[in-house]
């Protein structure tokens, strides 16, 4: 198993890509901490369990820690809680976070706020409260979920964007500052993924001809395309990736 002896705590653990994340690292070895604000997502069905009862029934090993990212003090907790339980912690998958589709002249203070409050402080403080621990354990591996609108703008995204150009500029940061110290800091800029958090706007058909007619493979991605690259970036295989950003976008950005 590709992360055997490793522990994970996956953000935005309960739905989309951060489900896909701990569901694959738990098949793969890893003991994993889903760190949710919920322990099943709002778009979850009857059949489908929630991330841990899946690990679980499936034979694997996981827990479930409520947690705010947006929260310095919950964001502690939640390291806490898990050096307390799993006595370790080396990956941390960075994945909680929202859109919102807005014009810069259409931005609130409040919206403005929440947005970069999930998408960059958020993995501001889980950054902050796990490279200290890594630092003690000797190595440590980090995975922040971008997107291709962190590399390149997009039309009414301003808050989305803004927040992604932070986090592929925090990851060039902490990689350049911790990699000398056996941290590796990585991130994956997804194109555009089915998930719970794009099916309002893939349900529009206007934004979803576009987004299908920018995309050069014939689909658009799932979670698991995102997945299989964090497990990639997350395990030892990658020792010589460090500040590199794993575009997973079918094509998008190259046309």
């Amino acid at each position: 198993m590709r992360l055997q002896d490793d522990v994970a705590i996956v953000t935005g653990g309960a739905s989309g890509i951060g489900r896909a994340c701990a569901l694959l690292f738990a098949r793969e070895g890893a003991k994993v901490v889903v760190a949710d604000r919920q322990r099943e997502s709002r778009f979850s069905s009857e059949e489908t369990p929630d991330t841990v009862t899946a690990i679980v029934e499936a034979g694997g090993d996981a827990v479930y820690l409520e947690t705010d990212v947006t929260e310095s003090g919950a964001v502690q907790r939640l390291i806490d809680l898990t050096l307390e339980h799993y006595g370790k912690i080396t990956i941390l998958v960075n994945s909680a976070g929202m859109f919102i589709r807005n014009s810069i002249t259409d931005v609130s203070d409040e919206e403005w706020d929440r947005v970069l409050g999930v998408n960059l402080r958020g993995y501001f403080f889980t950054c902050r409260s796990v490279i200290p621990r890594m630092l003690e354990q000797g190595e440590g591996r980090i995975v922040n979920i971008s997107s291709i609108h962190g590399i390149r703008g997009t039309g009414t995204a301003t808050t989305y964007c803004a927040s992604k150009g932070g986090v592929e500029n925090l990851t060039k940061q902490l990689a350049a500052e911790y990699a000398p110290l056996n941290i590796r800091v990585n991130a994956i800029a997804p194109g555009t993924i089915r998930t719970a958090m794009s099916k309002p706007f893939l349900d529009t058909p206007e934004i979803r001809a576009e987004y299908e007619r920018r995309t050069l493979l014939p689909r658009l991605g799932v979670p698991d395309d995102v997945a299989y690259a964090a497990l990639y970036l997350a395990s030892r295989e990658s020792s010589y990736v460090v500040g590199h950003t794993l575009v997973v976008d079918g094509g998008w950005t190259i046309t």
